[in-house]
């Protein structure tokens, strides 16, 4: 008989649910959770609720990859193997855009990503992603663990059937990447094509900081460098190793003009399908893995920006205080523009 297993790290509603044995599990669960469709909602193999977790970066001590790892480590820890979670690294499931669609309608479970993706069909949420708004990580945790984030999380479930069960940390701030111009100033960001998000708060920051954005999914990044058809692209120093992107680009420059907070988002109709205490277990493993991963960042940051240097890039510190001026008057034309006001009011604060 399968024994019964106590959570930890309990945060949510400050209620810490039942122990949960694999027969009760199997009992409690309905048809409706454990339905299947065309393969790809949550599904039943030998008796075990079956869920699926969506990133667009490698396995490995990447940001997304080390967040939804370790939630699957946990869910199925609690659960003695009752759940499962499979876990879809680098697009496996297709590029994030097509991935938030299929997490609206109920065929993947998970999705661990950054805001921005959010921002096309949730246009508040681009608020978090304000250029060189954010002072630190602490900055960010102190509003996202907070009422903030709880408002974001309900506009989010009610306007796009999805809601962040946690949020989770980039292996540091974004910064800018070129394959050959050295970026020694400002201004010698002038004309160069930088890849960013499809998002339309990061074309704006790009063109904030002179350079000219080129929208491109993450998939076709190192391709693109490779043939000349962008000069650079920005990104944390983590992806710039784990992906390689090292070897077609040569300088890093440290702008950190956007945080890129990071959420583990859950379809609603999935939660909706799960038994109370199941869905207890899942949040709760969240939370936890949430607190891990922004742990390993300050770490992973560390390590490869110093791998970076070993692979043979140059790494530039800039003096970014020139675009602050621009940026500010951004922020409240943007906060205007997307009814957020109150939102930016609170991180300001």
């Amino acid at each position: 008989m399968m024994k019964k297993v106590w959570l930890t790290g309990f945060r949510h509603n400050d209620r810490v649910p039942n122990p949960i044995g694999r027969r009760a599990f199997l009992s409690g669960v309905g048809g409706a959770a454990l339905a299947t469709v065309a393969g790809c909602r949550s599904s039943r193999d030998g008796g075990k609720l079956v869920l699926r977790l969506s990133h667009s970066m490698t396995a490995g001590p990447t940001a997304l990859h080390v967040f939804g790892q370790r939630f699957k480590e946990i869910v199925e820890a609690r659960t003695n193997g009752a759940v499962v979670v499979r876990l879809f690294s680098s697009g496996t499931l297709g590029q994030e855009r097509e991935i938030v669609q299929q997490l609206q309608e109920g065929l993947v479970d998970f999705m661990v990503s950054g805001s921005a993706i959010w921002g096309s069909v949730a246009p508040k949420l681009q608020v978090f992603d304000f250029p060189f708004l954010w002072r630190d990580m602490a900055h960010i945790h102190r509003v996202v663990d907070g009422p903030i984030g709880r408002a974001v999380a309900d506009y989010l479930e009610s306007s796009v059937r999805m809601r962040p069960l946690s949020w989770g940390d980039s292996f540091g701030f974004r910064n800018v990447v070129t394959r050959s111009r050295d970026i020694t100033d400002p201004s010698r960001l002038a004309g160069l094509k930088i890849r960013t998000i499809q998002s339309a708060i990061y074309v704006k920051a790009i063109e904030l900081m002179g350079a000219s954005p080129t929208p491109m999914a993450f998939g076709e990044v190192y391709t693109s460098l490779q043939t000349g058809v962008i000069d650079g692209y920005e990104h944390d120093a983590s992806t710039t190793l784990q992906q390689r992107f090292y070897e077609v680009a040569g300088y890093l420059t440290h702008t950190r003009h956007i945080a890129g907070v990071l959420g583990l988002w859950c379809a609603v109709s999935t939660l909706r399908t799960l038994p109370e205490d199941i869905r207890a277990v899942i949040e709760a493993s969240a939370v936890e893995a949430s607190a891990y991963q922004r742990e390993r960042g300050p770490i992973e940051e560390a390590a490869a920006t110093a791998g970076l240097r070993a692979a043979g890039m140059t790494i530039r510190e800039i003096d970014g205080r020139v675009w602050r001026p621009a940026a500010e008057a951004l922020w409240q034309r943007e906060a205007r523009a997307l009814d957020a006001v109150p939102w930016l009011e609170a991180v300001l604060a």
